[in-house]
């Protein structure tokens, strides 16, 4: 059993490699042969056989691989075709003005002014109609009033704590009130101006015309950090200037006290500031009809909605005059049309616009009217002539075609020079889709030099003067792929080809400013000595004169000399199914199968069959084909081992059976020579 166990140890349990065969359990039992051993070697040298088809296997995936990098990066290229080959960008110009602050100039989308100079010798601004209320219609302050119902345009206040009185500090005496139960007068009589004298600050309020006076023979403050209310702004002191004159130091309210009152409801005991109560009802301006509420809606209420509405005025309060301003959206002599007949609320009248607020357009005596006024544009063209225009906006675009004047101040002649208008070539969208269309295309061709480039062979000289080749470096995975060498000499000979302009001048995309490279670079091998032999073992890069097919960064001063000579022929280089971009287009949707969009057309048709799908579909048939080939060397391999198993099993049984029979001889024999001994004894 011990030769049992010895050559069960010595059995490998996996299968020969490359096959699905098993191994021979327990071989070699009989005979001490290890048949697994032979069989693997049969196998490996069968299964060599797929080394170099593993090989070309490998090498086609990288070409696949490659040549889908390529197909990309073309593809990208083709991307750029549609903004290069742009009409609009070979004629585009730049306004610019000499004086921006006065006249700004910007270009009008979409129009292509004539390059030239225009001078403005003279221009007024475009104002808007302006209808401003009637002040008699705004409510009187009453300073013997309570101040909460004085007639304050702002709503005077106490403070946020309830029960306390105000608090108001000049020249740092805090001076109480109580805007409920006092009036303006009164407090200025009995209580703020006896406070300050026993304070000795010298100061004193006084209330005349509907303001409020503060003297002081010291610097004067109004106002602390500490008061409660806001009877400060109620009296308007909280921004007024301070001056000094004559020795003493004056502050005066900003703007009367009172006036209409913005965040009062209409219905208040003084009517919100309005010398007449708001009723309810429907008002209209512009045709745009309006409700209002007193009981629920307060004058600001009432301009947002107007504002917010399609009546074409923008409603504001003039805080300094007191008064209610409608200004027309745009600007010009037009109306303003205030009131209709059937209208149920007296707000125009109530706010001074109308004597009555059943007869429209009937404006108070007050009330004014400020007719706007047009634009007027003087200047002179190109050739000289005089010329002046008129528009109700101060965005001008009927002076220079293509060209929108923005009038920002009023030029005279005198404060204000003449202002110039230069129209000039502006080429800053081509460049930079020429840029585009550059950088696209050499990185196409790039691509396909490095793929393509030649191993590096060096040289081996042994003493005795042999030479033999060797590779230093690998070439590109598709080094010597001629369908590839023809599209990247295809791609250069269009680029640095004529094309048909009319012109001598400007035929080629190098006569604008776009050339090929001058010299290009390669591998190459470098030397080494050593005592035997003298080899090229390294590589190093070699420059030599000529063109690797990329194209140099754009010459723009070339390309600006060419469009101000003639843009309309430099564009038939790159706009058009016949122009070099068109036909480089045309070429290369046969390449990708994908289709070219120049800018309102498609270049060239898509093919039945594409060069990348030709040759990628050839790459995967021939993938196919070696992964076929490898299969039946597999298969091969297996049949083999499978026979040889067989055959060694049988053979294993052989053996053992003439070794079972040698045994049962043995001992026939053995017996036989017993019993012949035994007889001779007796």
């Amino acid at each position: 059993m011990s030769g049992l166990s010895s050559a069960s140890s010595s059995t490998s349990s996996t299968a020969a490699p490359g096959t699905n065969v098993a191994p021979i359990s327990f071989p070699g039992i009989a005979s001490g042969i290890d048949y697994n051993s032979i069989i693997q070697k049969y196998t490996n040298i069968t299964l060599q056989q797929e080394t170099p088809l593993n090989n070309q296997v490998t090498a086609l995936n990288n070409q696949q691989a490659e040549l889908l990098k390529i197909q990309d990066l073309v593809a990208k290229f083709q991307d750029t075709f549609q903004a290069v080959s742009d009409p609009n960008n070979f004629s585009a110009t730049s306004p610019t003005s000499s004086n921006s602050s006065a006249v700004a100039a910007s270009a009008v989308a979409g129009s292509i002014a004539t390059p030239g100079t225009y001078v403005i010798t003279k221009s007024s601004l475009a104002t808007a109609t302006q209808l401003t209320n009637d002040p008699a219609a705004n409510g009187a302050f009453d300073p013997n009033a309570t101040l909460t119902n004085a007639g304050a345009s702002i709503t005077p206040s106490n403070g946020p704590t309830s029960g306390t009185n105000g608090t108001l500090t000049i020249d740092g005496v805090a001076l109480q009130y109580d805007v409920n139960t006092q009036n303006l007068n009164n407090w200025i009589t009995t209580i703020a101006n006896p406070a300050l004298a026993a304070a000795g600050v010298g100061a004193s309020l006084a209330y005349s015309n509907g303001k409020v006076t503060v003297t002081s023979t010291q610097p004067l403050t109004i106002g602390s950090a500490n008061d409660s209310g806001n009877l400060a702004q109620v009296l308007k002191l909280d921004t007024a200037q301070i001056t000094f004159s004559g020795g003493q130091y004056t502050a005066t309210s900003t703007s009367n006290i009172g006036g209409i009152n913005l965040g009062a409801v209409l219905n208040t005991s003084n009517n919100a500031g309005f010398a007449t109560a708001v009723t309810a009802g429907n008002f209209t301006i512009n045709g745009v009809v309006f409700t209002v509420d007193p009981t629920t809606n307060n004058l600001n209420n009432v301009l947002q909605q107007i504002n917010g509405s399609s009546a074409g005025v923008i409603a504001s309060y003039d805080t300094t005059n007191d008064r209610i301003v409608l200004t027309a959206k745009n600007s010009g002599p037009q109306g303003i049309s205030v009131g209709k007949s059937g209208d149920t609320s007296n707000f125009l009248q109530a706010a001074g616009f109308l004597t009555d607020y059943t007869k429209p357009n009937q404006l108070s005596g007050g009330a004014q009217l400020a007719v706007g006024k047009s634009a007027q544009v003087q200047y002179v063209d190109n050739a000289g002539t005089s010329h002046t225009v008129y528009a109700n906006s101060n965005d001008v675009t009927s002076v220079i075609p293509g060209v929108d004047l923005k009038l920002q101040q009023a030029v005279d002649g005198v404060v204000v020079a003449p202002v110039t208008i230069s129209v000039a070539q502006d080429s800053s969208a081509l460049q930079t889709s020429i840029g585009t269309f550059v950088t696209a295309y050499n990185a196409v061709l790039d691509e396909i030099n490095t793929a393509t480039q030649a191993p590096v062979i060096g040289t081996t000289t042994t003493t005795t003067g042999q030479t033999t080749g060797t590779q230093v470096a690998s070439g590109g995975v598709l080094f010597n792929n001629q369908d590839v060498l023809a599209l990247r000499d295809q791609l250069v000979n269009i680029v640095s080809g004529f094309g048909n302009t009319g012109s001598t001048s400007y035929n080629s995309l190098a006569s604008v400013g776009l050339t090929l490279d001058s010299s290009f670079t390669v591998n190459t091998a470098s030397s080494s000595s050593t005592q035997n032999t003298t080899a090229q073992g390294s590589v190093s890069q070699q420059t030599f004169q000529g063109t690797s097919g990329r194209l140099n960064t754009l010459d723009v001063t070339k390309l600006s000399a060419a469009l101000a000579a003639n843009s309309s022929v430099v564009a038939k280089l790159f706009t058009g199914a016949s122009s070099i971009v068109g036909q480089l287009g045309a070429y290369l949707t046969t390449v990708s199968g994908l289709p070219t969009q120049l800018t309102g057309a498609l270049a060239g048709k898509i093919p039945a069959q594409s060069l990348f799908s030709t040759l990628t579909t050839t790459n995967q048939d021939q993938v196919s084909s070696l992964q076929q080939q490898i299969k039946l060397v597999t298969d091969q391999a297996n049949m083999q081992a499978d026979l040889l198993r067989q055959e060694f099993v049988n053979s294993e049984t052989q053996i053992a059976l003439l070794q079972s029979m040698q045994s049962s001889l043995s001992a026939l024999t053995s017996t036989s020579s017993s019993g012949a001994s035994s007889s001779t004894i007796g």
